[in-house]
């Protein structure tokens, strides 16, 4: 039985008229510990029956409480009719005004040591104690206002005080109920000298808040949804996939009050739209109790605790159904459940699947063409789809006769898809035979309603055999300093295919002068795979002009010798400095200034009117103005 568990069969409170507030605890029966056991706080939670409290030597249902409401530690210790404390542990409670809880404290056998009990935000009533025999108290034991009780008798047997903690504390404050002991404590002025062996902290609840519906408390979440045989779940967050065509949505509802206690007594109600049938239990059952149910229900629940199933408002058919939950008559919640609807179509990603495979290939990590196909399945509605098994391959042709897809879902190889990432990949398993070349094929999946969903054919290649031959290019022959240069290596095997995707370059050779030359990106490699036939490596042209030798060379598999070759790089341009830049336009300057002066120079032989002249003859020349003068003559 899980602490949950216990802490909700501890807590079963029943609330009834918000008058004194008594409530109804159920014994529970939980980590049993001796009742002499030593340095410990004891609590009774038994609910009295006449309104008073009843203090009871040691552990038992005989001590009786008044308000108590719950333990709100992290981890509930408990035993036949109450909580404890011990060990020293400060643990945390919740109990309504005025409340009245029983206690029991036990110390240690050893004769020197004393025992308190001290109490804030409250009184101490009904108190015995005993050590071996009961021991007599008086004033020296207890002190005015009954706030503390100490005793420190000379036996060696168990000591034990018992009696009423009468909390009077206001509502939203702590009482503290405390346990010491210790060879120290030998009276009241030494009451607190010795070590603290156990507390509980009480906060005092108000009527109106304790056994009302709290949402920062309670819980109300979508499950993974469930094939008709899994069992639900208590996830506190929300799962937001697509139900698969033909699950079941389940709701965990668990609705708890601002101190932590299950609500009970209550009608907890829902309903699901789009004709959805919806039902529930108080446990986490089986997807199969979906098939008991209806339109919507009412439920009066025991703790607050229930599990909701919804069925597929129509089969086989992308789906939404609106789950509102309610308690008492109160929406606590609304969640939006989505199923997908069957498989409709299957397509290939040919963009990033493999172009080019391999022969003699098997179904597992050593395939050449691992995850090399890359499929998309929907349905109707064109919502991805979760599958619960690979496609199969359908007609292969050409060199791909006999292939299969993997078997096996291996996330590095082969997985399958699921509606919330939207595809799956597999691997194409080839036999090893003499067929290599064009070659295609197909994918189908059988959907729920027993039809085939075959995807587009897809023309591949098939290559047999290691690599045979190799050639290198370069993208340009002369480079720029900060240029990017790609060599591109492209190989086949001994029949002339271009060699299989994800085939390494086993044994690869590269050279390329690193002073003019420097690789970037992931360098080339003997683990680097080919693509399509080849691979790109990238270097970055240095800054010093000249020629620089590389060399490539495969030397598994391949009788051809190494490849070899120069590459230039242009000299660098010089840049331009900004102190040229200005003497530049200084002299442009100076040169349009020249020009500007030499349009406003007069001609040789020109008359200059000036402003004040009127007449015609302003704009004359000398000569022409003699020459006019004779002529009047």
């Amino acid at each position: 039985m899980s602490i949950k568990t216990l802490r909700k069969r501890i807590a079963l409170v029943a609330v009834s008229a918000l008058g004194v507030g008594l409530l109804s605890v159920a014994p529970a029966s939980a980590v049993a510990i001796a009742g002499t056991a030593g340095d410990t706080l004891f609590l009774g939670t038994t609910r009295d029956g006449d309104g008073t409290a009843n203090a009871a030597s040691g552990f038992t249902t005989s001590s009786t409480s008044v308000g108590w409401i719950t333990d709100t530690s992290a981890t509930t210790s408990t035993t036949d009719g109450g909580v404890f404390a011990r060990a020293g542990a400060i643990r945390s409670g919740v109990v309504y005004q005025n409340a009245q809880i029983a206690f029991t404290a036990t110390g240690t056998k050893a004769a020197a040591n004393g025992l308190t009990v001290v109490v804030t935000g409250g009184t101490m009533s009904q108190l015995a104690a005993s050590a071996g025999a009961a021991v007599t108290l008086s004033s020296t034991h207890v002190n005015g206002n009954s706030t503390v009780i100490t005793i420190d008798e000379a036996s060696s047997d168990d000591r034990q005080i018992y009696g009423v903690f009468n909390i009077s504390a206001a509502v939203g404050s702590v009482a503290t109920i405390s346990v010491y002991t210790g060879a120290s404590i030998t009276a009241l002025t030494s009451a607190t000298a010795g070590t603290l062996q156990g507390q509980y902290q009480l906060t005092v609840a108000s009527a109106s808040a304790a056994g009302a519906y709290s949402a920062a408390d309670s819980t109300v979440t979508q499950q993974t949804c469930l094939a008709t045989g899994d069992t639900a779940g208590t996830t506190a967050y929300d799962i937001t996939s697509r139900c698969r065509n033909g699950y079941v949505g389940a709701i965990y509802v668990d609705l708890e009050d601002a101190y932590g206690s299950e609500l009970t007594g209550g009608t907890i109600s829902a309903t699901a739209s789009n004709s959805a049938l919806i039902t529930y239990s108080a446990t986490a059952s089986t997807g199969s109790t979906v098939n008991g149910a209806t339109s919507s229900f009412t439920s009066v629940a025991s703790d607050g605790e229930i599990w909701l199933y919804v069925k597929q408002p129509t089969a086989n058919t992308a789906g939404t159904s609106v789950v509102t939950i309610s308690w008492n008559g109160t929406v606590v919640g609304t969640k939006t459940i989505n199923w997908a609807g069957d498989i409709a179509t299957l397509v290939v990603d040919t963009a990033n699947s493999n172009s080019i495979f391999s022969t003699n290939q098997g179904d597992d990590t050593a395939n050449i063409g691992a995850a090399g196909v890359i499929y998309v399945a929907k349905d109707a509605a064109g919502n991805a789809v979760t599958l619960s098994s690979q496609p199969s391959v359908f007609a292969a042709t050409g060199a791909l006769i006999g292939a299969t897809t993997s078997a096996t879902t291996v996330a590095t190889f082969a997985a399958l898809q699921t509606s919330s990432v939207g595809y799956g990949y597999t691997m194409l398993v080839i036999p090893a035979n003499s067929l290599s070349g064009a070659g295609t094929y197909q994918l189908y999946v059988t959907n729920a309603q027993g039809a085939t969903i075959k995807s587009q054919e897809v023309k591949v290649t098939v290559s047999r055999g290691s690599t045979d031959s190799f050639a290198v290019s370069w993208d340009k022959t002369t480079y720029n300093p900060g240029d990017i240069a790609t060599l591109t290596i492209s190989a086949k095997d001994a029949y002339g295919n271009a060699i299989a995707d994800g085939t390494t370059l086993a044994g690869l050779a590269l050279t390329v002068n690193t002073a003019g030359f420097a690789s970037v990106g992931t360098a080339c490699a003997t683990s680097s795979t080919f693509l399509g036939g080849v691979k790109k490596c990238t270097f970055a042209a240095l800054n010093d002009a000249g020629s620089y030798a590389y060399s490539v060379d495969v030397t598994t598999g391949t009788p051809q010798s190494a490849i070899v070759g120069t590459l230039g790089i242009a000299p660098k341009v010089s840049a331009v400095s900004n102190a040229e830049v200005l003497a530049a336009i200084v002299k442009l300057i100076a040169s349009i200034n020249k020009q500007i002066k030499a349009l406003q120079k007069p001609e040789s032989g020109a008359f200059v009117c000036q402003p004040c002249f009127k007449s015609r003859r302003c704009n004359e020349t000398s000569s022409s103005r003699r020459s006019r003068d004779r002529q009047a003559r």
